[in-house]
């Protein structure tokens, strides 16, 4: 595949112009420096779509200040990266498999969806109100459910909407700079003025084209239509929903049919649905004089589905006879006390999502309190720094958290080392520790713990949290800090005292 910069067929437009072609220009008088100029505006706003608003801008002032420009112009190269899901998709469409690895996540993140909603159908008022977790949720309680998520997926769809508006109205604007801009450059490269090629103009034509389309083509029907024809479509179509919801709420009576009603709710207000009903409204409203009233996707739900068997409720074990997990009470605020929340099925989850290893699941020692502590100075957003686990939000945030990934053996691992950069930084810092056994600079994670350990083993006394012996090969928050400081203390002795002089001394680490 050849580079950026070696076009391979005559189609292509011409390269941009460099920064020292436009220093030679200056002697060329001043019809070759407008011209410059002219290119240099249309490959900037061929390649600056990503920032199209600024770009406009910050070209209309230079030229408005200068006249003609006479320095050096940056390309703002919009370098796009591959989503991992189109070769999935490609490939395989939506699969033959009914278990994915997102299956588990994604049941976890449902349930407590579930729970905020079922908090918010309660008729309790104030910050404590009860969790609906570890309960049976009776099945004419499931409606009221449906109707709190309703009320949510309204509060983030009229978000959507006040976006859409916004950014129709500042596209237009953007238009209107470009269009400017466009103005100024055809006044700079006036053909009745000599040296000035086909080409040139050419290209700064296509270029500018090639700007307008793109801004226009982003959402570009929702963005091209008039904002009061999208609210009234999804505004419409999410009042239709709700009053002819009212005859199948007595269905809804389990996990299933709410969530089937809530996703059905939820596409009303993508985009997807609200161009193919905008679409619809105007085929059939040409093909027949009359506008259709399409109105929204209901739910498919009939009559209650009867089982041939009789349902027998599940309820919970009593008290005495759910099984306590040894040492979870060194991680776990209250237990045993609140064994009902943290059943061994939780606790298990919860040790997953620290990267204890498999031993911890049965007996529960240091190494998980230390994972736990790791954790907590690493998320920082949802954990409290007490080493326990005492509210809501810490439970479900870990119990939400998919197994490490191979390789990574803590919290603070798996959130700092996603990719080999992040490997690499940290190889560069283990390497100015004054140690023996320098480490390559393509080792992995896996190949830096030898070296790990022995740092964590040498220096850095008294700075670093103690932690069991065998998680002396990992890397921790308070590790990398220090590292980290010690790379700048060890760059400035390096520097010579004088000019010429020798480095100074490597310090101690």
């Amino acid at each position: 595949m050849r580079g950026a910069d070696q076009p391979n067929n005559n189609s292509q437009l011409p390269r941009a112009p460099r920064g020292r072609e436009f220093v030679r220009s200056g002697h060329d008088g001043p019809i070759a420096v407008a011209r410059r100029a002219a290119a240099s505006f249309a490959f900037s706003a061929t390649l600056s779509l990503a920032n199209c608003k600024g770009f406009v801008r910050e070209m209309g002032e230079r030229a408005m200040r200068a006249g003609i420009v006479t320095g050096c112009m940056a390309l703002a190269l919009l370098v796009g990266g591959c989503d991992p899901n189109d070769r999935v998709y490609f490939r395989d469409g939506v699969g033959t498999q009914l278990y994915t690895a997102d299956t588990a996540s994604a049941v976890e993140l449902q349930n407590i969806y579930l729970d905020h909603l079922c908090r918010q159908a309660s008729s309790y008022v104030g910050p404590d109100v009860p969790s609906c977790a570890q309960q049976v949720v009776p099945a004419n309680y499931w409606p009221i459910i449906v109707q709190a998520g309703l009320n949510d997926i309204d509060a983030r769809c009229d978000s959507y909407l006040a976006w859409l508006d916004a950014k129709r109205r500042e596209n237009a604007a953007v238009l209107a700079e470009i269009g400017a801009v466009r103005f100024a450059v055809d006044a700079l490269t006036n053909p009745n003025i000599s040296g000035v090629s086909a080409v040139g103009l050419a290209a700064i034509s296509a270029a500018f084209g090639l700007a307008n389309d793109t801004v226009k083509n982003f959402h570009s029907l929702l963005l091209q239509v008039d904002h009061t024809t999208v609210q009234t479509v999804v505004v419409g179509n999410r009042h239709a929903f709700r009053r002819d919801l009212i005859g199948f709420s007595s269905s809804i009576d389990n996990k299933p049919a709410v969530i089937h009603a809530l996703r059905s709710y939820l596409s009303i207000c993508i985009p997807m649905t609200i161009a193919a009903n905008i679409n619809s409204t105007v085929t059939v409203f040409k093909q027949t004089g009359v506008a259709p009233g399409a109105g929204p996707v209901l739910p498919t739900i009939a009559a209650p589905f009867t089982p041939r068997d009789r349902f027998v409720e599940r309820k919970p074990p009593p008290a005495e006879n759910i099984k306590l997990v040894p040492g979870a009470e060194t991680i776990i605020e209250g237990y045993p006390g609140n064994k009902l929340t943290y059943t061994p099925e939780v606790i298990d989850n919860i040790l997953v999502g620290l990267c204890a290893p498999q031993s911890e699941l049965t007996q529960i020692t240091g190494v998980t309190k230390a994972l736990l502590n790791i954790w907590e100075q690493t998320d920082t957003q949802n954990s409290k720094l007490d080493g326990k686990i005492g509210s809501d939000r810490e439970r479900r945030a870990i119990a939400a958290l998919t197994p490490c990934p191979t390789g990574t053996l803590n919290a603070f691992e798996r959130r700092t080392f996603a990719t080999g950069s992040d490997v690499a930084l940290l190889v560069t810092l283990l390497n100015k520790a004054p140690l023996n056994g320098e480490l390559p600079a393509s080792a992995t994670l896996s190949d830096s713990r030898n070296k790990i350990a022995l740092v964590r083993r040498n220096c850095f006394v008294g700075k670093l949290s103690k932690l069991p012996d065998s998680m002396n090969t990992q890397v921790t928050p308070d590790l990398m800090r220090e590292l980290g400081l010690y790379a700048r203390r060890r760059a400035a002795s390096e520097t010579p005292a004088a000019p010429g002089g020798p480095p100074g001394a490597i310090p101690a680490c």
